[in-house]
C-alpha cells in the first residue's frame, strides 16, 4: 500500500467514525425530547385499558384513584386487553394513582426498549457476521416514530416488541423450543400473533408448536386463576373479532354533523380519525375518496396476493434438501418478519402499534447494505419515511407548514404505501 493510498484510507475511516458520531448523536437528541415530552404526556390505550377488575380488592386506592377516572375502565369489571398485559405489569397495581405508573414506566420502558435493541442487534448479526451494522440499526430502531410514540404513551406494545425481537433472536441461533415458548407469552396480548402457531407448524417444527400450545394453555389457566377469564371477553373485544371478520360488503354514511362514517369491512373508519393506521382502515379511507375503489375487494386482493406469494416460495424452499446456514437464518428471518408485518397492518391496529415494523425494516437493512443493494435501500428508505410519518418530528412540520400534518399524513393514507411497499420488498427478499 502506498502512502498516499494510507493516507486516503485514514482519512475515510476518520470521516466514517464521525459520521456515525454524528449519527448517534441525533438520535439521542430525538429520543432525549421523546422522554422529555413524555414526562407530561402520559396517556394512551394502555391507560384506557387500566385498572382491571383485581385492582378492585387488591389496591382500592388506585381503584378509586382521581387520576383513573378518564380511563375507559374505571371501576369496570372488565379487562379490555389480553391477559399477557395483566400478568406482566401486575405489580403496578400496587402504586396508588396512574401517575406513578406512568412515571416507573418511563424508566422500565426504557430498559426493555434497550434490550428489545440488543436483541435485535444479536440476531441481526447472525444474519450478516462482520458488518458495521450497530449505528444504522440503532438510528433504524430509534429515529421510528411508531416507537416513539409507543414509548411515549406507555404502550404495552413496547414489551410486545421486546418479546418478537428475542424470538427472532433465538430462531436465528436455533433455539426454537425458547422462541416459540416466548412468542406463546406475547400472543395473549392481543390475539392476532397467534398467527405464530401457524407459521411454526407450516414449518413442521413439531416441538416448537407444541410449547407454543403448552405456554397458552399456562397462561390461560393462570389468568383463569388470577382475574377469571370471562373478564376478558364482557367488553368491546368481541365487536373488534367480528369488525376483523367483516369482510364481505361496505359502504359509508353520514351523521348528524356531517361527517362520513364506515360500515360492514369500514366499520370503524371515520373522516376525522387520526390513529387508526392499518391496510384496512387506509384502504377505507382512499374509498371515501375516490369513490370508485372497493376496499373490501382490494383488501381480499391483497391477502391472495401475498399468501400465494409466501406459500409458493415456501413450496419451493422445503423441496430444497438442505440450506446453507446462512440461507436458512435468512429464510428464518424474512419469514418471522412476514408474519410480523401481517399481524401489525392487515387487522385492527392503532398507529403505534407499527413499533414491532421495527423489526422487518431492520432485517431488510442488514440484508441491502451487506449485500450493497443500494437501489432497494433507497426503496426501504421510501417505506421507511412514509411509515414514520414524514421522520421529521410533525409538530414541528406543522410549525413551519401552518398546517396539521399528522391530520394530512393521516387523512392521506400515507402509511397504507409505506405498509404495501414493505411487504412487497420483504416477499421479494423472501422469493430471491
Amino acid at each position: 500500500m502506498t502512502h498516499a493510498n494510507a493516507v486516503e484510507g485514514s482519512e475515510r475511516w476518520r470521516g466514517s467514525r464521525w459520521l456515525a458520531v454524528a449519527v448517534v448523536g441525533l438520535v439521542c437528541v430525538r429520543v432525549a425530547g421523546v422522554m422529555w415530552a413524555a414526562v407530561g404526556n402520559t396517556h394512551g390505550d394502555y391507560y384506557a385499558s387500566l385498572p382491571g377488575t383485581y385492582v378492585r380488592t387488591l389496591n382500592p386506592v388506585l381503584w378509586n384513584s382521581a387520576d383513573m377516572e378518564g380511563a375507559m375502565g374505571f371501576q369496570l369489571d372488565t379487562y379490555y386487553h389480553g391477559p399477557t398485559q395483566y400478568l406482566t405489569l401486575y405489580p403496578l397495581a400496587y402504586l396508588d394513582s396512574y401517575a406513578q405508573i406512568a412515571s416507573v414506566l418511563l424508566a422500565v420502558y426504557a430498559v426493555v426498549l434497550a434490550g428489545a435493541f440488543w436483541c435485535l442487534y444479536v440476531g441481526i448479526s447472525r444474519l450478516a457476521p462482520r458488518q458495521p451494522l450497530a449505528v444504522p440499526l440503532f438510528a433504524s430502531t430509534f429515529l421510528f416514530f411508531p416507537l416513539l410514540q409507543a414509548y411515549l404513551q406507555r404502550e404495552f406494545e413496547v414489551v410486545v416488541f421486546f418479546g418478537l425481537a428475542a424470538a427472532l433472536a433465538l430462531l436465528l441461533s436455533d433455539r426454537r423450543i425458547a422462541a416459540a415458548g416466548v412468542l406463546g407469552y406475547v400472543a395473549w396480548f392481543k390475539y392476532i400473533p397467534l398467527l405464530f402457531a401457524g407459521y411454526l407448524a407450516l414449518r413442521g417444527w413439531l416441538k416448537a408448536t407444541m410449547v407454543f400450545g403448552a405456554v397458552s394453555i399456562v397462561v390461560l389457566g393462570i389468568t383463569h386463576a388470577v382475574f377469571g377469564l370471562s373478564g376478558f371477553v364482557n367488553n368491546n373485544v368481541p365487536d373488534h373479532a367480528a369488525q376483523v371478520l367483516a369482510l364481505w360488503d361496505y359502504g359509508y354514511w353520514v351523521d348528524a354533523a356531517g361527517e362520513l362514517h364506515g360500515s360492514g369491512f369500514c366499520q370503524g373508519w371515520f373522516e376525522s380519525e387520526t390513529t387508526l393506521a392499518n391496510v384496512r382502515h387506509g384502504l377505507c379511507a382512499i374509498g371515501a375518496r375516490t369513490g370508485w375503489l372497493q376496499p373490501h375487494l382490494a383488501y381480499w386482493l391483497l391477502c391472495l396476493a401475498i399468501a400465494a406469494a409466501y406459500l409458493t416460495t415456501h413450496a419451493r424452499l422445503s423441496r430444497v434438501a438442505r440450506l446453507s446456514d446462512s440461507d436458512e437464518n435468512w429464510r428464518r428471518a424474512l419469514e418471522f418478519s412476514i408474519v410480523t408485518t401481517v399481524c401489525a397492518c392487515f387487522f385492527f391496529a392503532h398507529y403505534y402499534y407499527l413499533i414491532v415494523l421495527a423489526i422487518p425494516f431492520n432485517v431488510l437493512l442488514a440484508r441491502y447494505v451487506s449485500g450493497r443493494a443500494w437501489s432497494l435501500l433507497g426503496l426501504w428508505g421510501l417505506s421507511y419515511f412514509l411509515i414514520s410519518a414524514f421522520l421529521v418530528p410533525t409538530g414541528v412540520l406543522s410549525r413551519a407548514l401552518g398546517t396539521d400534518v399528522w391530520a394530512v399524513y393521516m387523512g392521506g393514507s400515507w402509511f397504507l404505501y409505506g405498509e404495501l411497499l414493505l411487504m412487497a420488498l420483504l416477499l421479494r427478499e423472501y422469493w430471491d
